[in-house]
Parts: C-alpha cells; sequence; structure tokens
C-alpha cells in the first residue's frame, strides 16, 4: 500500500465454497465468508474478537477464526488454509512485521481480499484495506507521560512489546523520539515481552542488575501490568505507563497502579478492521488506510472511556456494528458516541 489515501474499487465477491477447514464446518449458503487469523491470544487479541464476532453476528457474515500463538509459520499455515477453503476474504492481525509475503500474494492471486488490523507487514502490496493505529504518536504519548511524570529527570526502562511486530517497533520509536529530547533520563533497560509471565520475569532481572529504576514505559498495558507484578514482588514502588486502554490497564490507573495509558479499544479497532474487508468482499470501494488514533488516558479522564470497555461493554457490543460502520464513512475509527 504504497498510497494510502489511494481509494481501492473491490471487485465482486466470489462466491463462498463447501471446502471444510480445521476447527471449521463446512459452509453452503450465500453468506460473506471471512477468515479471521491474529497474532494471539492476549487480552487484547481477546477483546478484538469480541468485537469481531459481534460485528459478524449483526452483519451475518459467516466467520473462521484462528490464532497464530505467537508463530509466524502457524499463521502463514492459517492463511495457507483460507485460502484452500475458498473464503471471500481474509483478516490479519500479524505476528511479525517481516512476514507473510508469499501467503498474501498467493491470496490476491486466487481472488481473495485481504485486510490487516492492528499492525502490518513489511510488503504490503497484496493488502486491500488495513485498520491500523498511530502507534508512532501512541509511543510518543506513552513516553510524555512518563517525561512530565518524572519531571524530565530519572532512569527509565523500555519495556516493549512482541519483538519485531510493527506496533513494537514504531510504539519503540515513538518513546525513543520523546526521551532523546530529555537529557537528564537515562534508559537503564530495554528489551521485548508478550505477556506478563514474561514481563515479570524480565522486569524482576533488571531490577536485580540495575541499581535504580524510576519508571517503566510499557508496550503495552498487559506486560505493563508484569512490570508492576515485579516490582510489588520486590517491594519497590516503580511509575508505570502503559497502552491500549485494555480493562485492567484502566483498573490499574483508576487505583493509581499506572499513571496512565493510551486508548485502543480493541473491540472498536478489530470490529472495524472486519467491517472494512467485509464492504470490499461485498464490492463497494473502502480507503485503503485507516487511522485508530489513541487518546491519552490518565486518573483525570479513565471513567469516559471505562463505560464502553468495562461497566457497558455488553451494551456497547449490541451498538458495535452501527458504530463502526458509521466511523469507516466518518474516518474518525476511535469514536464510540
Amino acid at each position: 500500500m504504497t498510497t494510502f489515501r489511494r481509494r481501492v474499487l473491490a471487485s465482486a465477491a466470489a462466491a463462498a465454497v463447501a471446502i471444510g477447514l480445521v476447527g471449521c464446518a463446512e459452509s453452503n449458503d450465500d453468506r460473506i465468508r471471512i477468515g479471521v487469523t491474529v497474532y494471539g491470544q492476549d487480552n487484547f487479541a481477546t477483546q478484538g474478537r469480541e468485537g469481531i464476532e459481534a460485528y459478524a453476528e449483526a452483519r451475518d457474515i459467516e466467520l473462521l477464526w484462528n490464532s497464530a500463538d505467537g508463530d509466524v509459520a502457524n499463521q502463514a499455515n492459517q492463511i495457507d488454509q483460507y485460502i484452500n477453503a475458498g473464503v471471500d476474504a481474509i483478516l490479519v492481525a500479524p505476528v511479525q512485521f517481516d512476514s507473510l509475503g508469499p501467503q498474501l500474494k498467493a491470496a490476491k492471486d486466487a481472488g481473495i481480499h485481504i485486510g490487516f488490523v492492528n499492525a502490518t507487514v513489511q510488503d504490503d502490496s497484496s493488502v486491500d484495506v488495513a485498520v491500523l493505529p498511530d502507534n508512532v504518536a501512541a509511543g510518543r504519548q506513552a513516553a510524555q507521560m512518563m517525561m512530565d511524570h518524572l519531571g524530565g529527570n530519572g532512569k527509565v526502562a523500555i519495556l516493549q512489546c512482541l519483538l519485531g511486530a510493527s506496533y513494537e517497533i514504531q510504539r519503540t520509536q515513538g518513546m525513543e523520539e520523546v526521551i532523546a529530547e530529555y537529557p537528564g533520563v537515562e534508559v537503564v533497560a530495554k528489551d521485548g515481552a508478550s505477556n506478563i509471565a514474561e514481563a515479570t520475569d524480565k522486569v524482576k532481572n533488571w531490577m536485580t542488575a540495575v541499581d535504580e529504576i524510576d519508571g517503566v514505559i510499557a508496550c503495552g498495558d498487559e506486560i505493563g501490568l508484569g512490570a508492576l507484578q515485579a516490582a510489588n514482588e520486590a517491594g519497590k514502588e516503580i511509575a508505570i505507563v502503559g497502552v491500549d486502554g485494555t480493562e485492567d490497564g484502566l483498573n490499574a490507573i483508576k487505583d493509581g497502579r499506572f499513571i496512565g495509558s493510551q486508548m485502543q479499544h480493541a473491540r472498536t479497532e478489530f470490529a472495524a478492521g472486519l467491517a472494512a474487508v467485509y464492504h470490499l468482499a461485498k464490492g463497494e470501494t473502502m480507503e485503503e488506510l485507516y487511522t485508530y488514533t489513541m487518546d491519552p488516558v490518565t486518573a483525570d479522564n479513565v471513567d469516559d472511556y471505562y463505560v464502553n470497555v468495562v461497566s457497558e461493554k455488553d451494551a456497547f457490543l449490541e451498538r458495535i456494528a452501527d458504530v463502526v460502520d458509521r466511523n469507516l464513512d466518518s474516518g474518525k475509527i476511535e469514536d464510540e458516541s
């Protein structure tokens, strides 16, 4: 997708075929059939699945679902399975930036519409539509929160997400751009973790190897909670900033364990990804890129976001299909009003 604002005119959707897929029932009806493969099964992806399933139910989409569990080979195989099954479209939340080129080209050659959500790949020439967050901006916001909290002086650690994923690369870039503006801040540790357990172990090791860590800037709320657990077990207080605005992350902000996060409601973003590729499969014209802009979340405004993510999430899921279809028209993907 070299020209992101270029509009893409979808060809007529191919008829669904009755080919069995591992873990999926055969289909003989005329509904749009979309295969989804996501990077893993963390809390963020679980929220995303809820949004996707709610949209699919509302729009009568036949949905096939797979998780790659952090394995590029698994994800490549899942795309091959969807091609063989003759789906109308494939939605991908990729594991790694440098991956999937041959599989995406094969899907494109087979006349299958390809959508991306949450992350992208190096060779996106086969991708028809994408719903992606502004991860560089989110990384900048997260780092700026920490700089403001520390007063521009102190020792920080950067806790990256799954190394090699596009969102990890971009968020780290944004964090480092801001930190570079503060000569009084030293980065004393930097590495990646893909879940709470890994993050806990990583930060425990850092606290053993480094005399002092004033703050951890986490690529995601889930791994930020791992940093929090490590600090608690060590009897230390460390300021933590996250990204994603998950339920656990928002609760951590509400009770003062996090100083902030960046709002990326996975239900909304993933549902928008499915919606975009669904409309393409129906033969509609869509933009090539839709950007999800993350708002900063602090103790001052966390209640504004808590409603749709936590306290009234079921009510939000009931209207999510109309919300994301409206947002695709307006271009404001993050709007949950």
